[in-house]
C-alpha cells in the first residue's frame, strides 16, 4: 500500500501518496458512524490518491487511534482545530497548492465551519446539530432494542444525559457543542466550489444551499446512489464505488501534477507507551498499530478485529485495552486482517473476511512481524469472529502458546449458509430474546416503527434454528453420540491442550456463545473442564463486543491475571470464576491520558 502513517499533534493519520498540486483532507464522522464507514473511507482515500491527489485521513483527538481525552469539555473545538492543523500541514509539509476538504455527516459540518479551502465535498452533512442529536438518540434506542445487548444496556443507552452507541458516548459537553452547529448561519463561504451529496430520501436543506450561494460559493448537488453503504450496520456492505467515483471526479477536476514531499513515519507517545502504525505481510498489505510500554515488554498481546470493525474496536475498546496493558508492561499489536480496516480491501467487502480459516495466514504474518522485533511471547486475543480467527490461527501455527477467546460462538469451521445465518443473527442468549419479545416495551417499539415486525420474524426463525441445534446436541449426548459440530470442536481444543496452549474462555452472561459451548462440549462445558490449561470465565452484565466501560474493566482485570500468571510461569488453574463487570474503577484502569 502506498501510504505512510503520520502524527499531527495528538492525531494519528495516514497519508496516501500522490504527486499532485491539490491535496485532500478527509474529515470523518465520529463514534459509531465513523467506525461503520471506515472501510468506505479507506477505499475513497485510495481512489483519491490514485487520481493524483495526495490524501490525508486522520482521527480527531479522543477518536480512533489518536490521543486526547474523550471527556474533554472542549473536545468538539479540538476537532475543528485539528482540521485547521491538517489543512496547514498539507500545504506546508506536503507542499500542495490547493486543498479539498471531504467530510461525512458531522465531519462534513465541521469541514464547512472550518473552511478556508478551494473545494469542499459534503456527504450527507449535519446541517443542524440539534436534529443530529435527535437522530443519534433514536439510533441508540434502535440498537439497544435490536437484541444484541442485555436490558441493562438498553436502559443505559436510552436514559440519562449522555448518548451511548455501541460503546461510544456523546457526553453532555459534546452534545451541547454539537447542538450549537447550524450551517444555515455560516459567516463565510467555506470554499469556492462545493459538492453536496445527499440521501435520496432527504433533499438537501434549501436554506443551507441558499446560504452557500449567497456567500458566493458555486454549489453542485448529487443524489447518493448507495447511501446505505455509509450508514451504521453491524456488517457494512461493500463500499459505494459509484458514489466514491463521483467524489473523486469533483475533487480531481483541473488538478495538476507536482512533486510532493513524503513525511517520515510518525508516532504518538505518552509517559506510559509509544505507538507506531505498521504495514507488514506479503506486499505490505496488512496494517496494525504497535503499542510498546516504556521499558522492556513482559509479553505481547496480538489483538484481532471484532466483526467488520477495524482495529480500534467498538467504543475504541481495543485502544483502551492496549494502552491499559502498556501501563502494566505489556506490548500489543492491534491488527486488521485482509479485507478489514486499514489492510488491503477485498472486492466483496469486509463481510467476505469473516470466519474464514484462510485468514489465519494473516495472523502468522503478524507473528513474523513481531518476531523480527524480538516480541515472541505472544497471546492471541479476539472477540466473537476475532476469537474464531485466533482459534484458527492457533490450530495452524505452532508458535501460538496462549489464547484469550471472548464471546466465541464458533468452535470450528463454518461455511456457506451457516456462516450467512450466523452473521445475520444477533448475539444475545435465547432467554434474553424471549424475554424481550414477551415485553410490552418490545411491542411498543414495533408499533412506533423503531423495530420492524419483519425483524421479530427473522429473530424468531433464528431462535427456532438455535433450539433445534441445541435439541439435536442434547439428544446426541443422551445417546452417547458426538455429532459433527461437537466432534470437530472437541478435537480442536484437545489438540491445543495437548500442545500445552493456555486458553482463557470468556463469555458475557447473556451471550449466545455460552449456549453454543454447551451444545459442543456438554452441559456447563463439561468436556472443556477435563482439559488442562483451560480457564472458563463469565462476566455478568457484559455486552457482546465488550465495548462498554464495565465490560472493559472486567476484561482488563481477567486478562491481566491471565497474562501475569504466564509471566510468572504459574498455572492459573482451571474452573469457572464468575465475576461481575465493574469490579474495578474506571478512573484507575482508563485514566484521561489514554
Amino acid at each position: 500500500m502506498n501510504s505512510t502513517p503520520v502524527a499531527i499533534g495528538e492525531s494519528f493519520g495516514w497519508l496516501h501518496h500522490a504527486d499532485g498540486d491539490r491535496g485532500v483532507v478527509m474529515c470523518a464522522s465520529i463514534g459509531y458512524e465513523g467506525l461503520c464507514a471506515h472501510q468506505s473511507w479507506r477505499v475513497l482515500a485510495d481512489r483519491l490518491a490514485a487520481a493524483g491527489l495526495p490524501t490525508l485521513r486522520f482521527d480527531y483527538p479522543g477518536e480512533g487511534d489518536s490521543l486526547g481525552d474523550p471527556a474533554d469539555p472542549a473536545l468538539v473545538d479540538s476537532w475543528r482545530e485539528q482540521i485547521h492543523m491538517a489543512v496547514r500541514w498539507m500545504r506546508e509539509a506536503i507542499g500542495v497548492r490547493e486543498v479539498t476538504l471531504v467530510g461525512l455527516r458531522l465531519g462534513a459540518a465541521l469541514a464547512a465551519e472550518v473552511g478556508g479551502v478551494e473545494r469542499l465535498v459534503q456527504i450527507a452533512p449535519v446541517v443542524k446539530g440539534s436534529s443530529y442529536l435527535r437522530e443519534l438518540k433514536m439510533m441508540a434506542r434502535v440498537l439497544a432494542a435490536s437484541g444484541a445487548t442485555p436490558e441493562a444496556s438498553i436502559a443505559a443507552a436510552t436514559s440519562g444525559d449522555d448518548i451511548h452507541l455501541e460503546g461510544f458516548a456523546i457526553t453532555q459537553s459534546m452534545a451541547a457543542a454539537i447542538k450549537r452547529i447550524d450551517l444555515t448561519r455560516l459567516e463565510a463561504a467555506p470554499a469556492e466550489r462545493v459538492l453536496l451529496l445527499h440521501d435520496p430520501a432527504a433533499r438537501p436543506a434549501p436554506e443551507f444551499l441558499q446560504r452557500l450561494e449567497s456567500l458566493g460559493a458555486i454549489v453542485e448537488t448529487l443524489e447518493l446512489l448507495d447511501y446505505r453503504a455509509l450508514t451504521p450496520a453491524p456488517v457494512p456492505p461493500p463500499p459505494p464505488l459509484a458514489d466514491l467515483d463521483a467524489i473523486v471526479a469533483f475533487a480531481s477536476e483541473g488538478a495538476g501534477r507536482a512533486l510532493t514531499s513524503r513525511p517520515p513515519e510518525g508516532a504518538l507517545a505518552t509517559e506510559h507507551f509509544i505507538e507506531r502504525a505498521a504495514l507488514f505481510g506479503e506486499r505490505r498489505q496488512l496494517a496494525g498499530v504497535l503499542c510498546l510500554p516504556r521499558g522492556k515488554p513482559k509479553m505481547t498481546v496480538l489483538m484481532l478485529d471484532t466483526g467488520a470493525n477495524h482495529h480500534i474496536g467498538c467504543g475504541r475498546s481495543t485502544v483502551y485495552f492496549a494502552r491499559s496493558l502498556a501501563r502494566h508492561g505489556f506490548a500489543s499489536l492491534r491488527m486488521d486482517t485482509l479485507g478489514i480496516g486499514d489492510s488491503a480491501a477485498l472486492a466483496e467487502g469486509p463481510r467476505a473476511a469473516l470466519y474464514q480459516m484462510e485468514r489465519a495466514a494473516d495472523v502468522s504474518a503478524a507473528l513474523d512481524f513481531l518476531e523480527m522485533r524480538g516480541l515472541e511471547e505472544v497471546t492471541l486475543y479476539g472477540v466473537c469472529s476475532g476469537a474464531a480467527l485466533a482459534l484458527y490461527a492457533a490450530l495452524a501455527d505452532d508458535r501460538v502458546k496462549a489464547l484469550a477467546l471472548a464471546n466465541l460462538q464458533v468452535f470450528g469451521r463454518i461455511d456457506g449458509e451457516d456462516r450467512d445465518k450466523l452473521l445475520e443473527m444477533g448475539f444475545a442468549a435465547t432467554h434474553t430474546y424471549v424475554a424481550k419479545a414477551m415485553s410490552a416495551r418490545a411491542w411498543g417499539r414495533v408499533v412506533n416503527g423503531e423495530v420492524s415486525l419483519g425483524k421479530l420474524v427473522d429473530i424468531a426463525s433464528s431462535l427456532a434454528r438455535r433450539k433445534a441445534s441445541a435439541f439435536a446436541g442434547a439428544l446426541a449426548q443422551r445417546l452417547g453420540v458426538t455429532h459433527g459440530k461437537a466432534r470437530e470442536a472437541r478435537a480442536n481444543f484437545a489438540e491445543l491442550s495437548a500442545r500445552g496452549v493456555r486458553i482463557l474462555m470468556l463469555h458475557g452472561d447473556h451471550d449466545v456463545g455460552r449456549e453454543e459451548m454447551d451444545v459442543c462440549f456438554g452441559p456447563d462445558a463439561r468436556f472443556l473442564r477435563t482439559l488442562p490449561n483451560v480457564v472458563i470465565d463469565v462476566v455478568d452484565g457484559a455486552d457482546h463486543a465488550l465495548s462498554s466501560a464495565l465490560s472493559r474493566e472486567a476484561l482488563l482485570e481477567k486478562m491481566s491475571f491471565f497474562l501475569l500468571a504466564a509471566d510468572r510461569s504459574a498455572d492459573p488453574g482451571r474452573g469457572n470464576r464468575k465475576t461481575t463487570a465493574g469490579a474495578l474503577t474506571l478512573a484507575t484502569l482508563y485514566p484521561p491520558s489514554l
